[in-house]
């Protein structure tokens, strides 16, 4: 159980992957909606691991750049709304493959053979430790964009700041920073949006 005292809903009775009964909502209570969620879980839970390892390799290796800001300022010669209609085709056929794939066969992919386990890892144990890290790069993800916003720095200078002194530097500094942070940005905002405003035209 997520919390000593509390009893699970009913349709949470400990079998699935990372099943600790939390479900305050009931968004689960219904099966379908609760295999959809499952399945969405794990897809937000990839894409975050993938992620967390882009910021954080990104950010090793001594890319000159925050992971924020890299070729944020690039329109590759195409114009903006081209962009977007190739984005939204593009993506959409995925989804729909992968939507396909999961109301067949309750696995999602984007491949015409569902589930897909080359090397045999569709196991319990597994799933529990995709579901562990997934939600764990989501919470990760979360903390870098609040840093990036905050106090403008990458994960791992943050880490380094904390380790000298992490009395100056830690969650609570960060928050009373953030009034000083918006104001200093302002100019940087209002340039990003004279920039979209522009490429829209």
């Amino acid at each position: 159980m997520w919390l000593n005292g509390v009893q699970a809903p009913p349709y949470l009775d400990g079998s699935l992957p990372g099943d600790f009964g939390y479900d305050p909502l009931g968004l689960g209570s219904e099966p379908d909606r609760l295999a959809w969620y499952i399945e969405a879980e794990k897809l937000n839970g990839r894409w975050a691991m993938n992620g967390v390892l882009g910021v954080v390799a990104t950010e090793a290796l001594g890319i000159d750049k925050e992971w924020y800001t890299i070729d944020s300022g690039k329109d590759f010669g195409l114009p903006f709304l081209f962009l977007v209609s190739f984005q939204a085709v593009f993506m959409g056929f995925f989804e729909m493959k992968r939507y396909r794939g999961w109301v067949e066969t309750g696995e999602s992919g984007v491949l015409d053979t569902f589930p897909w386990d080359p090397l045999n890892q569709n196991k319990d144990q597994m799933a529990l430790k995709e579901v562990k890290n997934g939600r764990l790069a989501m919470v990760a993800w979360v903390g870098f964009v609040a840093q990036a916003v905050v106090v403008r720095k990458g994960p791992l200078a943050c880490l380094t700041d904390h380790l000298q002194d992490p009395f100056n530097s830690n969650i609570l500094t960060n928050i009373l920073k953030l009034p000083e942070t918006i104001g200093t940005s302002a100019p940087v905002v209002q340039a990003v949006t004279e920039a979209a405003a522009d490429a829209a035209m």
